[in-house]
């Protein structure tokens, strides 16, 4: 039997009927407020997370950007003071630029774009791990950079920086192997934005030699540097630095291996230390600098920050950009002017990315395997 208002003040008198009516309104706005809160809370923890992933992919073309003015950086070193040294100078002022990193305390705290808590380790064992981890992230990016190195003595830039992109595909296919579960989106934003950077770079030349052989080991290496830092990144996401002054002062280390046992031998000439006339240069001493500190340094902590909220596959995609950034500053620099060819390159770069970024945060989770 229902009772209204009416009968019910019947019954236990109309005070007490109000009375009963303004406790039920208070539950009533308490359950709404109280469901709104969560909803609140949730949908701030949703954004919190999508800002990470965001300032995550800024970082990345901030770095690619870096990265690209490089190439001009680099070939006038080249010129001065040779591969094998300008190499071994630019890492040594990278590793001591990050050095002051490596014997900084443990960070405990998050920093504003994380998006995973800090794991709680021993000091002693957490320090060894990180140390351990950049290392052989750095072993394999030195091997990279070696053999980008020695294969421009007998091919182009522009198919060196081709070849180099496949870590576009190896990337994925060492997730593949892994068993992690890919988005058909990923796939085929890797393959059109591989595409691209293809038609920007080698304009028509598809001619294979001995130096582009040499270069196929470059994917291999730098793919296996991602992806391995992902896996560094997802473990100690708190000491980012920590991890690109180990994996920089790896590199200088086998830079300087490479110089003394192997660079006299690769040469036309055995001497491998120049006058100090080039040290004197105020010109290759900025060079040094700019391509050591700001492009090398600074682009390594940058991607290794950034690894801590994408995945390799997702970090090596908008990495890809590099070439556009790279052609931009040559035009600036040389006024090289882009062809037909690499204009339809750059279309295919900015399409990969966008079809591999949108709703990279939402599939996440609902991906399949490949």
């Amino acid at each position: 039997m229902i009772f209204s208002l009416p009968m019910a003040e019947s019954f236990v008198g109309p005070s007490t009927a109000i009375r009963f009516r303004r406790e039920g309104q208070r539950r009533k706005d308490h359950l709404e407020n109280g469901s709104r809160g969560v909803t609140e809370f949730v949908q701030d923890l949703s954004v919190r997370e999508e800002s990470s992933e965001s300032t995550a992919r800024q970082l990345l073309l901030l770095s690619a950007a870096l990265y690209g003015t490089a190439f001009e950086t680099v070939k006038v070193l080249d010129d001065r003071l040779g591969v094998g040294l300008s190499t071994c100078l630019r890492f040594a002022f990278a590793a001591l630029s990050m050095s002051p990193f490596l014997l900084a305390p443990l960070e405990q705290k998050e920093e504003p774009f994380a998006s995973q808590p800090a794991p709680r380790e021993k000091p002693i064992t957490t320090k060894i791990s990180i140390g351990l981890a950049g290392m052989e992230v750095g072993f394999y990016n030195a091997f990279g950079y070696l053999f980008q190195a020695i294969s421009l003595k007998t091919t182009s830039a522009g198919k060196s920086a081709f070849i180099c992109s496949l870590a576009l595909v190896t990337v994925p296919f060492l997730d593949y192997v892994s068993g992690k579960p890919l988005t058909k989106r990923q796939i085929a934003g890797a393959c059109i934005a591989t595409v691209g950077v293809g038609a920007l770079e080698l304009g028509g030349g598809v001619e294979f030699g001995k130096g582009d052989v040499l270069s196929l080991l470059q994917p291999l290496f730098f793919g296996i540097g991602f992806w391995r830092m992902e896996n560094a990144m997802r473990r100690f996401p708190y000491e980012a630095r920590r991890l690109a002054s180990v994996q920089l002062i790896t590199i200088f280390t086998v830079s300087v291996a490479y110089l003394i046992c192997w660079s006299p031998l690769l040469t036309d000439s055995c001497s491998i230390l120049p006058s100090y006339a080039c040290f004197q240069d105020p010109v290759t001493l900025s060079l040094l600098l700019y391509s050591g500190v700001i492009t090398t340094a600074l682009t390594v902590y940058l991607e290794t920050v950034a690894m801590r909220s994408l995945s390799a596959a997702e970090t090596t995609l908008i990495f890809s950009t590099e070439p556009l950034f790279g052609a931009g500053f040559a035009y600036v620099v040389a006024n090289e002017c882009l062809g037909s060819e690499g204009l339809l390159g750059a279309v295919l770069i900015i399409a990969g990315c966008l079809i591999s970024n949108m709703g990279t945060s939402n599939e996440r989770d609902k991906s399949t395997p490949i």
